[in-house]
Protein backbone atom coordinates (compact mmCIF):
# COMPACT_ATOMS: atom_id res chain seq x y z
CA UNK A 1 0.00 0.00 0.00
CA UNK A 2 1.55 3.30 -1.00
CA UNK A 3 1.18 6.82 -2.34
CA UNK A 4 3.91 8.70 -4.16
CA UNK A 5 4.05 12.04 -5.95
CA UNK A 6 7.11 13.78 -7.38
CA UNK A 7 7.66 17.31 -8.64
CA UNK A 8 10.96 18.86 -9.71
CA UNK A 9 11.82 20.14 -6.23
CA UNK A 10 9.93 17.85 -3.85
CA UNK A 11 8.79 14.26 -3.42
CA UNK A 12 6.06 12.98 -1.11
CA UNK A 13 5.72 9.28 -0.30
CA UNK A 14 3.57 7.15 2.00
CA UNK A 15 4.02 3.40 2.40
CA UNK A 16 2.69 0.60 4.60
CA UNK A 17 4.24 -2.75 3.79
CA UNK A 18 6.72 -5.41 4.82
CA UNK A 19 10.18 -4.10 5.76
CA UNK A 20 12.20 -3.38 2.61
CA UNK A 21 15.89 -4.16 2.16
CA UNK A 22 17.71 -0.85 2.41
CA UNK A 23 21.41 -0.04 2.08
CA UNK A 24 23.40 2.94 3.30
CA UNK A 25 22.88 5.78 0.85
CA UNK A 26 22.91 9.55 0.59
CA UNK A 27 21.20 12.16 -1.55
CA UNK A 28 21.42 15.87 -2.32
CA UNK A 29 18.16 16.98 -0.73
CA UNK A 30 16.56 17.13 2.72
CA UNK A 31 14.40 14.25 3.89
CA UNK A 32 11.80 14.37 6.67
CA UNK A 33 10.54 10.90 7.62
CA UNK A 34 7.57 10.34 9.93
CA UNK A 35 8.08 6.84 11.39
CA UNK A 36 4.60 5.41 12.08
CA UNK A 37 5.23 1.71 12.71
CA UNK A 38 7.93 -0.93 12.56
CA UNK A 39 10.71 -2.62 14.51
CA UNK A 40 13.81 -0.73 13.44
CA UNK A 41 16.78 1.50 14.12
CA UNK A 42 17.66 4.56 12.06
CA UNK A 43 21.35 4.86 11.14
CA UNK A 44 22.88 8.20 10.16
CA UNK A 45 26.64 8.35 9.57
CA UNK A 46 28.13 6.84 12.77
CA UNK A 47 25.04 7.19 14.97
CA UNK A 48 22.28 4.66 15.63
CA UNK A 49 18.89 5.93 16.76
CA UNK A 50 16.13 3.83 18.25
CA UNK A 51 13.04 4.30 16.06
CA UNK A 52 9.72 4.56 17.87
CA UNK A 53 6.28 5.07 16.41
CA UNK A 54 5.77 8.83 16.18
CA UNK A 55 9.43 9.79 15.80
CA UNK A 56 10.44 12.10 12.96
CA UNK A 57 13.86 11.75 11.35
CA UNK A 58 15.66 14.54 9.52
CA UNK A 59 18.51 13.78 7.12
CA UNK A 60 20.49 16.49 5.39
CA UNK A 61 22.14 16.47 1.96
CA UNK A 62 25.16 14.12 1.74
CA UNK A 63 24.45 12.34 5.06
CA UNK A 64 24.87 8.57 4.82
CA UNK A 65 21.80 6.87 6.28
CA UNK A 66 19.57 3.80 6.25
CA UNK A 67 17.02 1.92 8.33
CA UNK A 68 17.88 -1.42 9.95
CA UNK A 69 14.85 -3.67 10.54
CA UNK A 70 14.94 -6.15 13.42
CA UNK A 71 11.83 -8.24 12.63
CA UNK A 72 9.11 -8.76 10.02
CA UNK A 73 6.76 -6.32 11.77
CA UNK A 74 4.96 -4.17 9.20
CA UNK A 75 6.69 -0.89 8.35
CA UNK A 76 4.69 2.32 7.89
CA UNK A 77 6.00 5.80 7.19
CA UNK A 78 5.42 9.14 5.51
CA UNK A 79 8.26 11.20 4.10
CA UNK A 80 8.85 14.28 2.05
CA UNK A 81 12.09 15.20 0.31
CA UNK A 82 12.81 18.77 -0.71
CA UNK A 83 15.65 20.73 -2.25
CA UNK A 84 16.65 24.18 -1.08
CA UNK A 85 15.43 25.47 -4.42
CA UNK A 86 11.88 24.59 -3.41
CA UNK A 87 11.90 27.54 -1.02
CA UNK A 88 14.97 29.38 -2.26
CA UNK A 89 13.59 32.72 -1.07
CA UNK A 90 13.93 31.59 2.58
CA UNK A 91 17.44 30.06 2.95
CA UNK A 92 17.50 31.06 6.63
CA UNK A 93 15.01 28.27 7.36
CA UNK A 94 17.73 25.65 6.77
CA UNK A 95 20.36 27.24 9.03
CA UNK A 96 19.27 25.45 12.23
CA UNK A 97 19.05 22.08 10.48
CA UNK A 98 22.46 22.56 8.86
CA UNK A 99 24.10 23.69 12.11
CA UNK A 100 24.44 20.10 13.39
CA UNK A 101 27.44 17.95 12.56
CA UNK A 102 26.72 15.05 10.17
CA UNK A 103 24.93 12.27 12.04
CA UNK A 104 23.80 14.52 14.92
CA UNK A 105 20.37 15.93 15.75
CA UNK A 106 18.56 13.68 13.27
CA UNK A 107 15.85 12.32 15.57
CA UNK A 108 12.87 14.30 16.81
CA UNK A 109 11.32 12.11 19.55
CA UNK A 110 7.59 11.43 19.34
CA UNK A 111 6.87 13.46 22.47
CA UNK A 112 8.50 16.55 20.97
CA UNK A 113 6.89 15.96 17.57
CA UNK A 114 3.48 15.78 19.25
CA UNK A 115 4.10 18.85 21.42
CA UNK A 116 5.01 20.90 18.35
CA UNK A 117 2.16 19.36 16.32
CA UNK A 118 4.52 18.34 13.52
CA UNK A 119 2.24 15.54 12.32
CA UNK A 120 -0.26 18.12 11.03
CA UNK A 121 2.24 19.08 8.33
CA UNK A 122 2.42 15.55 6.91
CA UNK A 123 -1.37 15.17 7.04
CA UNK A 124 -1.94 18.42 5.15
CA UNK A 125 0.64 17.60 2.47
CA UNK A 126 -0.90 14.16 2.03
CA UNK A 127 -4.35 15.71 1.61
CA UNK A 128 -3.16 17.96 -1.22
CA UNK A 129 -1.30 15.07 -2.85
CA UNK A 130 -4.35 12.78 -2.86
CA UNK A 131 -6.74 15.53 -3.96
CA UNK A 132 -4.74 17.39 -6.59
CA UNK A 133 -5.97 20.94 -7.07
CA UNK A 134 -4.55 23.88 -9.05
CA UNK A 135 -3.28 25.33 -5.77
CA UNK A 136 -1.78 22.05 -4.45
CA UNK A 137 1.89 22.92 -5.11
CA UNK A 138 1.48 26.36 -3.57
CA UNK A 139 -0.16 24.91 -0.46
CA UNK A 140 2.51 22.20 -0.12
CA UNK A 141 5.16 24.92 -0.33
CA UNK A 142 3.35 26.92 2.34
CA UNK A 143 3.17 23.90 4.66
CA UNK A 144 6.86 23.21 4.03
CA UNK A 145 7.72 26.71 5.20
CA UNK A 146 5.51 26.34 8.28
CA UNK A 147 7.10 22.99 9.10
CA UNK A 148 10.64 24.39 8.89
CA UNK A 149 9.64 27.36 11.05
CA UNK A 150 8.41 24.90 13.70
CA UNK A 151 11.64 22.90 13.48
CA UNK A 152 13.62 26.08 14.05
CA UNK A 153 11.58 26.81 17.19
CA UNK A 154 12.50 23.49 18.85
CA UNK A 155 15.08 24.00 21.56
CA UNK A 156 18.53 22.42 21.48
CA UNK A 157 17.66 20.41 24.59
CA UNK A 158 14.67 18.87 22.84
CA UNK A 159 16.80 17.92 19.83
CA UNK A 160 19.46 16.05 21.80
CA UNK A 161 20.48 12.65 20.48
CA UNK A 162 18.63 9.75 22.08
CA UNK A 163 20.39 6.57 21.05
CA UNK A 164 20.04 2.99 22.22
CA UNK A 165 22.46 1.93 24.92
CA UNK A 166 22.07 -1.72 25.93
CA UNK A 167 25.16 -3.91 25.84
CA UNK A 168 28.82 -4.30 24.93
CA UNK A 169 27.98 -3.91 21.23
CA UNK A 170 27.40 -0.25 21.97
CA UNK A 171 30.91 -0.06 23.45
CA UNK A 172 32.28 -1.58 20.26
CA UNK A 173 30.31 0.92 18.16
CA UNK A 174 31.67 3.77 20.25
CA UNK A 175 35.22 2.47 19.95
CA UNK A 176 34.96 2.11 16.16
CA UNK A 177 33.48 5.60 15.91
CA UNK A 178 36.60 7.16 17.41
CA UNK A 179 39.27 4.76 16.18
CA UNK A 180 40.09 4.29 12.50
CA UNK A 181 42.88 1.93 11.54
CA UNK A 182 43.55 -0.69 8.90
CA UNK A 183 44.87 -2.89 11.75
CA UNK A 184 41.46 -3.38 13.44
CA UNK A 185 40.33 -6.99 13.00
CA UNK A 186 37.48 -9.10 14.39
CA UNK A 187 39.95 -10.99 16.59
CA UNK A 188 41.30 -7.69 17.95
CA UNK A 189 37.80 -6.47 18.85
CA UNK A 190 36.78 -9.78 20.41
CA UNK A 191 39.88 -9.78 22.62
CA UNK A 192 39.58 -6.13 23.55
CA UNK A 193 35.94 -6.41 24.64
CA UNK A 194 36.15 -9.95 26.06
CA UNK A 195 33.43 -11.36 23.83
CA UNK A 196 33.14 -14.40 21.57
CA UNK A 197 33.94 -13.35 18.00
CA UNK A 198 31.03 -15.16 16.39
CA UNK A 199 28.55 -13.97 19.00
CA UNK A 200 29.92 -10.43 18.53
CA UNK A 201 29.42 -10.53 14.75
CA UNK A 202 25.90 -11.97 15.02
CA UNK A 203 24.80 -9.49 17.70
CA UNK A 204 26.36 -6.52 15.90
CA UNK A 205 24.51 -7.42 12.69
CA UNK A 206 21.22 -7.87 14.54
CA UNK A 207 21.67 -4.60 16.43
CA UNK A 208 22.68 -2.40 13.50
CA UNK A 209 21.72 -4.20 10.30
CA UNK A 210 25.38 -3.94 9.26
CA UNK A 211 28.42 -6.16 9.51
CA UNK A 212 31.34 -4.82 11.54
CA UNK A 213 33.33 -4.36 8.33
CA UNK A 214 30.50 -2.35 6.78
CA UNK A 215 30.30 -0.12 9.85
CA UNK A 216 34.07 0.43 9.84
CA UNK A 217 33.92 1.43 6.16
CA UNK A 218 31.06 3.85 6.88
CA UNK A 219 33.14 5.41 9.65
CA UNK A 220 36.11 5.78 7.29
CA UNK A 221 34.03 7.35 4.53
CA UNK A 222 32.35 9.70 6.99
CA UNK A 223 35.77 10.99 7.95
CA UNK A 224 36.77 11.20 4.29
CA UNK A 225 33.70 13.31 3.51
CA UNK A 226 34.58 15.73 6.31
CA UNK A 227 38.18 16.00 5.12
CA UNK A 228 37.09 16.59 1.53
CA UNK A 229 34.76 19.38 2.65
CA UNK A 230 37.69 20.95 4.50
CA UNK A 231 39.87 20.94 1.38
CA UNK A 232 42.14 17.94 2.10
CA UNK A 233 43.85 16.55 -1.01
CA UNK A 234 41.96 13.54 -2.38
CA UNK A 235 45.03 11.42 -3.08
CA UNK A 236 46.49 11.77 0.41
CA UNK A 237 43.44 11.48 2.67
CA UNK A 238 42.87 7.76 2.03
CA UNK A 239 45.72 6.85 4.41
CA UNK A 240 44.43 9.23 7.07
CA UNK A 241 41.06 7.45 6.81
CA UNK A 242 42.51 3.98 7.43
CA UNK A 243 42.83 2.68 3.85
CA UNK A 244 46.01 1.02 2.62
CA UNK A 245 45.70 2.32 -0.94
CA UNK A 246 43.76 4.84 -3.02
CA UNK A 247 42.06 2.22 -5.19
CA UNK A 248 40.33 0.58 -2.22
CA UNK A 249 39.38 3.99 -0.86
CA UNK A 250 37.89 5.07 -4.20
CA UNK A 251 35.83 1.88 -4.62
CA UNK A 252 34.51 2.06 -1.05
CA UNK A 253 33.65 5.75 -1.36
CA UNK A 254 31.82 5.20 -4.65
CA UNK A 255 29.93 2.18 -3.27
CA UNK A 256 28.66 3.99 -0.18
CA UNK A 257 27.97 7.45 -1.57
CA UNK A 258 27.05 6.62 -5.15
CA UNK A 259 29.55 9.17 -6.42
CA UNK A 260 33.29 9.67 -6.78
CA UNK A 261 35.29 11.79 -4.29
CA UNK A 262 35.78 14.49 -6.94
CA UNK A 263 32.07 14.59 -7.83
CA UNK A 264 31.24 14.72 -4.12
CA UNK A 265 33.30 17.86 -3.71
CA UNK A 266 31.57 19.44 -6.70
CA UNK A 267 28.14 18.40 -5.44
CA UNK A 268 27.34 16.29 -8.51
Amino acid sequence: MGISYRQNEYLYSYAKDNPPELKMHMHYYYEFLYFKAGDASYLVENNIYSAESGDIFVTRPQELHTIAFHSDKQYERDFIQISKDFISEFPVLFETIDSNEPGNGNRIPKKIAANYNLYEYFDNVKRYIINRLPESDAMIKAYTIQFLVKLNSISDADMNINMQKKNCIDDIIEYLTYNISSDITLDFLANKFFVNKYHMCHTFKKRTGLTIKEFINIRKITKAKNLLCNGTDIMSLCYECGFNDYSTFYKTFKKLTGTSPKSFINGN
